[in-house]
């Protein structure tokens, strides 16, 4: 594809479409308008820059529902699911599966669009979440119970101690025994699904309690610096200042009724929205079951929609950490093993790079080359990232229904100095395994979820591209 050569901007009104600006568009409105972009970039095979903001006026600012149901590094932006749910309601079997589901932004959008989200994700606590945002809970339900385990976590004086990885960096000991307590109330629900509901709400209130820098995906101790102006360290001092004087039951009970209220105003709008199902906890290896027992039959799914980790990725486990330790997802010790399991790992088991390795395109063999020449650990992993990738290509052709398309949001970015086209890689993937790119989009990032440099030899992703193929 060579270096991108953005065409124009696409608005709704560029394709003479009567829509009210105050109201969301009829679902064939938006075809029209995805069919209008795939008829051009058959002709000009040239990007096209979409402001997906712009473009799906109808998702405000405020719209967010359950989506901010507990905080989660680089969330894919709804705006680009809303749009192409919409351009896809007529299908006869309305199932989206996403591979790499994180706290679940697709799975809910799905929901709420009247299909049947399908997840997969390495990090089972993403996968709780996305269940939990998508669940059409009874409030009156959550309400008794919250007073229940409120009473309970007043009443009791100890509970068993449970093991965080470096707690005293983050943790005032006092707020730790509370949260043990809460943690004992909650556990000791009967209901499975709304204990599921309680434990994203005390890990929300695990992670706004803690001593980690609110403003920094992963852990990382809030402490004021001589190099900050006095203005960043007021409000340094401040926020510590409220965490040593804070009530951790008070707290939590906040925590609840915000979440309790985002159900609530989600049952309103969407009383029949469906719960994310999961089919995987890797993207290579796709269910048909919850259990993970039977695979997925070939040409069984119509629609996928996904955002993959990039070459560089977010530490998404490290970024959960606390969460997976206080939850019993993993202990400490366990959260690299996890790790390893997760694509766009930030660490390898050490072992010799082999530039045939994977069987990769020569141009990318080239460039793990010279990454090599600078980094060979860098290179090994941007190596084992692309194998893998390739790897969950060929799943997904396999379970694509025919005609079926698969939505790809992705972002090129620079490991060592050179240039990670993940566009190209993918495109090539899915071309090699039957597929047909249908249309190219790119979208400035304004998220500063989304700007952040993954580590010091890697670059900040400022755009994404979205890819459109079709079986």
């Amino acid at each position: 594809m060579g270096e991108l050569n953005i065409n124009r901007y696409m608005t709704a009104d560029e394709y003479e479409i009567d829509i009210l600006q105050d109201s969301p568009p009829k679902d064939e409105y938006v075809q029209r308008i995805l069919d209008k972009m795939i008829s051009e970039y058959a002709i000009t095979e040239t990007p096209i820059n979409v402001d997906f903001r712009k473009l799906v006026y109808w998702l405000k600012a405020g719209d967010q529902l359950t989506h901010q149901i507990h905080p989660y590094p680089a969330k894919l932006l709804p705006h680009i699911i809303n749009f192409f749910l919409k351009a896809h309601t007529n299908l006869k079997n309305k199932i989206v599966l996403d591979p790499f589901c994180g706290s679940g932004t697709v799975a809910l959008e799905s929901s709420m669009q009247g299909f049947l989200p399908l997840v997969a994700d390495a990090n089972p606590f993403a996968l709780l979440i996305a269940k939990v945002k998508t669940t059409p809970y009874s409030i009156d339900k959550l309400i008794k119970i919250k007073e229940k385990v409120l009473l309970k976590a007043k009443r009791y004086n100890k509970a068993t101690s449970v093991d965080v990885v470096n707690s005293h960096l983050w943790y005032l000991p006092e707020h730790k025994t509370k949260l043990e307590i809460i943690l004992r109330a909650i556990n000791e629900i009967d209901e499975i699904d709304e204990k599921d509901f309680f434990k994203v709400c005390f890990s929300s209130l695990a992670k706004k309690i803690s001593f980690a820098d609110p403003a920094i995906s992963v852990p990382v101790r809030l402490k004021t610096k001589e190099k900050f102006s006095e203005v960043t360290n007021q409000r340094i001092q401040k926020r510590l200042d409220w965490i040593q004087n804070l009530n951790v039951i008070r707290e939590f009970e906040s925590n609840v009724d915000a979440n309790i209220e985002r159900i609530r105003q989600t049952n309103a709008q969407f009383p029949k929205r469906i719960s994310a199902l999961k089919v995987g906890i890797d993207a290579r290896d796709i269910f048909k079951d919850y259990n993970l027992t039977t695979k997925m039959p070939d040409n069984s799914v119509p629609l996928i929609i996904t955002s993959p980790p990039y070459g560089s990725a977010q530490k998404y486990i490290r970024s959960t950490s606390l969460s997976l330790n206080w939850l019993g997802f993993a202990p400490p010790q366990g959260l690299r093993s996890l790790e390893e399991k997760s694509i766009g790992r930030e660490h390898l088991i050490s072992e010799p790079l082999c530039l045939d390795r994977g069987n990769l395109p020569e141009n990318y063999k080239c460039l793990i080359e010279k990454i090599a020449q600078t980094n060979k650990t860098r290179a090994r992993i941007t190596q084992k990232y692309l194998i893998e990738m390739e790897q969950v290509s060929q799943e997904l052709s396999r379970i694509l229904a025919p005609k079926g398309r698969i939505v790809f949001v992705l972002g090129n970015n620079q490991v060592c100095g050179e240039t990670l086209r993940n566009d190209e890689f993918m495109t090539y993937c899915f071309k090699k395994y039957g597929l047909q790119l249908k249309l190219l989009l790119i979208d400035d990032i304004k998220s500063r979820g989304l700007m952040t440099k993954r580590n010091r030899t890697a670059s900040i992703i400022s755009r994404e591209t979205v890819l459109v193929f079709e079986k």
